[in-house]
């Protein structure tokens, strides 16, 4: 079985490299749903693990956007 993805080793990854990993998952979590359906997948809780993978991803990636536009936006004095 693999093993879960951490969110601490994705924040060293590329905004690029996230996405790429993103798409992966997803046809993953795709093929795995079809296996379910179809009676052929022996691990059922592949399925749940794969889903938190794409959101531990895509919580990564968000971090990054919040990141960029933070600084972008003026700071308010008092």
């Amino acid at each position: 079985m693999k093993s879960k993805i951490l969110a601490k080793d994705l924040r060293g990854n590329d905004p690029a490299e996230l996405v790429r990993t993103l798409r992966k998952l997803e046809e993953d979590l795709l093929q795995y749903r079809l296996k379910k359906n179809t009676n052929q997948l022996e691990n059922t809780m592949l399925v749940r693990h794969t889903r938190r993978d794409i959101a531990r991803v895509n919580t990564v990636l968000a971090e990054r956007q919040r990141s960029v536009a933070a600084p972008a936006a003026p700071a308010k004095e008092k």
